[in-house]
């Protein structure tokens, strides 16, 4: 393109407003940049907003566990199969960022072991007025604004504009104002979050069954980061493998439903178990999604109520419907009715379990903990007691556009495409085939703090 008429400009345009996009404009503006943040949605934060908000560092002054141990335990949730170069760069980072994000105004309360984590390397956002990820976007955008970040909302980034030379110089934005196009002086960031809700690209690049996977994130999930710069000849990594659910869901209320954590067992339509409730969720939802209509079914009492509402998962993720009923019977009687589930199976299922349990000993699953090593199973037998249909839903997908560790964003060919970066969801390669809880967050953290700082020395020249 020989000549465009802008509109709008800035030295460099962010593409997203969740924990990414706002770790990156941060960045830049601090060492000098003049940076323009576009969101797709009315709303900033996007899928942050409704996340628990754990980020997963190493070496903090909560959770003073080595950069090699949580290498080990990324590798194995990883399934030993990730871009090693990037969970390097991950781990040898989460220090500083941590650091970092203390000194712009987000601070840690305590930390939380999930499956498969030899340590708990899950911080806790400290919580104020909000919750989880919306108090961590909240922050982040507090952060943005007080350093003269522009934040434009209800703007949906569709495409790329480069230079004769294949440089991006620009995009083109659908906005309240119509079709805008905005130049970038120096660069753009890609941190337009994942395609979770964008049905045509889960069928082409997601494993047979997957179109099946209920997604609990942002509106703007669509991949519109994605396919602007596969337009540009942009690589990806690890596309078929990232997509995947990560944890269950109700269907009816939106909601992500994790009682599982706190001691809920998981029932199918035939009233049996079929996984270990600790594990991490994303296995339990893939095992989910063998079960007969992919239902799941959550059971659990009042002790099991109260404590899973005492944690984090608990007061973020809210609303969803539960069945609830002063007798056990009387419960699955009614989940029978409404949701197909088999009664008297169920019954003796949860019969056979507290059995188990009150000798110390889950013989169907090998239960021991509420979740990875942590907790203690108790049995289901206090009422009130409680029910929730769930389905295996997601928070994100994990696979994306190519980047090397400066995050810039790496073409067919091998080479990196002049101009573009990326953070976040929109990435592919850290996670590799599978996931670590919490670290989901703290990549779009840390590798949004890269990419701002890559994306600004190519604004200064260095």
């Amino acid at each position: 393109m020989a000549s465009q008429a802008f509109a709008h400009g800035a030295d460099i345009v962010v593409v997203g407003c969740g924990a990414a996009g706002l770790s990156a404009a941060i960045e830049a503006a601090d060492l000098g940049a003049d940076v323009l943040v576009l969101e797709s949605q009315p709303q900033p934060a996007g899928s942050t907003r409704l996340s628990a908000g754990y980020a997963v560092f190493c070496e903090t002054d909560l959770e003073p566990g080595s950069a090699d141990e949580l290498y080990d335990d990324l590798l194995e949730a990883h399934h030993d199969d990730h871009d090693e170069a990037l969970v390097r760069l991950y781990v040898s980072r989460a220090p500083a960022a941590y650091a970092r994000l203390k000194e712009i105004g987000v601070e840690f309360v305590r930390t939380f072991q999930f499956a498969h984590m030899r340590r708990p390397w899950g911080h806790e956002v400290a919580s104020e007025t909000l919750h989880g990820g919306a108090e961590l976007g909240k922050r982040l955008e507090d952060a943005a604004r007080k350093r003269g970040v522009r934040i434009i909302t209800s703007a949906r980034a569709r495409k790329l504009i480069c230079d004769e030379a294949g440089r991006v110089i620009g995009l083109e934005a659908e906005t309240t104002d119509g079709v805008r196009s905005i130049e970038a002086r120096s660069a753009i960031v890609l941190a337009s979050g994942g395609f979770t809700r964008n049905m045509n690209l889960i069928r082409n690049y997601g494993p047979p069954g997957t179109e099946a996977i209920f997604p609990i994130t942002g509106a703007g999930s669509l991949g519109d980061g994605l396919t602007m710069a596969l337009a540009r000849g942009a690589d990806t990594a690890y596309m078929a493998a990232g997509v995947a659910p990560t944890g269950p869901a109700d269907p009816k209320s939106g909601k992500g439903t994790m009682v599982i954590y706190s001691g809920a067992i998981l029932l199918n339509l035939d009233g049996k178990r079929f996984c270990n409730e600790s594990e991490l969720y994303n296995d339990i939802s893939w095992a989910g999604l063998k079960q007969r209509s992919a239902l799941m079914f959550q059971v659990y009492d009042s002790r099991i109520r109260e404590a899973y509402l005492e944690t984090m998962l608990g007061r973020t993720l809210v609303g969803y419907d539960e069945y609830r009923s002063g007798d056990l019977g009387e419960l699955l009687a009614a989940m029978q009715a409404g949701e197909g589930l088999d009664a008297a199976a169920a019954a003796g299922t949860i019969g056979r379990y507290n059995k188990d349990i009150a000798h110390g000993a889950d013989t169907a699953q090998g239960r021991t903990h509420l979740v990875g090593t942590s907790g203690k199973p108790l049995p289901i037998i206090e009422p009130p007691f409680f029910g929730v249909t769930t389905v295996p839903g997601t928070t994100h997908f994990n696979g994306g556009l190519k980047i090397d560790t400066q995050m810039r964003v790496i073409d067919v060919f091998g080479d990196p495409i002049p101009g573009l970066f990326a953070a976040g969801e929109v990435t592919g390669g850290f996670h590799g085939r599978g996931y670590l809880s919490g670290s989901h967050v703290g990549m779009a953290l840390i590798f949004g703090q890269i990419a701002g700082r890559s994306a600004a020395d190519r604004s200064a020249g260095r």
